[in-house]
This record gives C-alpha cells, sequence and structure tokens, in this order.
C-alpha cells in the first residue's frame, strides 16, 4: 500500500453555517492556526491590502464582523481539494448592501489563506 493518507476534506457546510448564523467560534475554528486573511475593498486597494496573520488576529476579525446587525447569505461556491471560492452577500438594516468574493487555500481541513475582495453600496460605511 502506498504511504499517502487521504486528505481531510474542508467542511463548507460549517464555513456557510458560521457564516450566515454570525457565528464566530466556529469561523475562527476552520482557520490553521498560522492562516493568513487579505482583504481588498475600497479603503484597501490592492496596493495596500488589510494583512491579518494568525488565528488570533482573523479571530478578533469575525468577532467584530459577527457582532454587527446584519444577515449573511453564503452561495456561487466552488469547492475542490486545496481551495474553495464562493460570493456572501450581507445585509444591513440601512440597506446597505455588501458583496464579497472569496477564495480559500486549504490543508488538512483547514483554511491556510484567505482572499476577499469586496464591495458595498455607498449608503453606509464611511469608515469601513
Amino acid at each position: 500500500m502506498g504511504g499517502t493518507r487521504p486528505a481531510t476534506a474542508f467542511d463548507f457546510a460549517g464555513l456557510k453555517r458560521a457564516l450566515e448564523s454570525s457565528d464566530a467560534d466556529a469561523l475562527t475554528g476552520l482557520y490553521a492556526e498560522d492562516a493568513e486573511m487579505t482583504i481588498v475593498d475600497r479603503n484597501r486597494p490592492p496596493s495596500a491590502p488589510l494583512r491579518l496573520t494568525g488565528r488570533t488576529a482573523i479571530e478578533a476579525f469575525w468577532r467584530d464582523v459577527c457582532a454587527r446587525e446584519m444577515t449573511h447569505r453564503v452561495g456561487h461556491e466552488v469547492i475542490g481539494p486545496d481551495r474553495a471560492a464562493f460570493v456572501e452577500e450581507c445585509g444591513y438594516p440601512d440597506g446597505c448592501a455588501v458583496m464579497s468574493a472569496m477564495t480559500l487555500d486549504l490543508q488538512a481541513g483547514r483554511i491556510v489563506k484567505h482572499l476577499t475582495v469586496q464591495a458595498w453600496d455607498e449608503v453606509s460605511f464611511a469608515d469601513s
């Protein structure tokens, strides 16, 4: 028999549940300890994106997002053994809509790199 072990599958259904229910603990648990997150949007352009390194920094990000009064809907997913991509659509009570395209690099069933490119309505979010 070969010496290769089967890859640990990533729990995309768990990610979707965690995002749609604003569960920061469950989201954080999906990341590798040394994961990296990069976010590009109007305030953080490609030349100067927001970069978070390590699960602790990523946890703080998700705690902030999950504490906001907003809805999340995940769809358009494409899932492979070492990468997943999807779109998240969010809505705030004031009518502001946010759309994020996310790509996740995966290893051993955990997120090791996360890229988000997002845009939102100009209704609010002057300081996002």
